[in-house]
């Protein structure tokens, strides 16, 4: 998954960085910041690919933020 697409699925599923950060367990936006920026973005793990793409197709943990 590239950084873009990562960003992509986030704005199709309706969360904001500071969302999706609680929704992982990540203390702040800044996590998903860095995944996101045009600028030597962090690469996106694995794990988080396969999750990210889980979102996309419906899946919704019990403490998903209402939008």
């Amino acid at each position: 998954m590239t950084n873009e697409e990562f960003k992509e699925i986030r704005n199709r599923i309706g969360l904001t960085q500071s969302q999706l950060a609680t929704v992982l367990g990540y203390s702040s936006a800044l996590q998903i910041s860095s995944y996101e920026r045009a600028t030597n973005p962090r690469p996106v793990p694995h794990l988080l690919n396969l999750l990210m793409r889980a979102y996309e197709q419906g899946y919704r943990p019990r403490d998903w933020p209402s939008t």
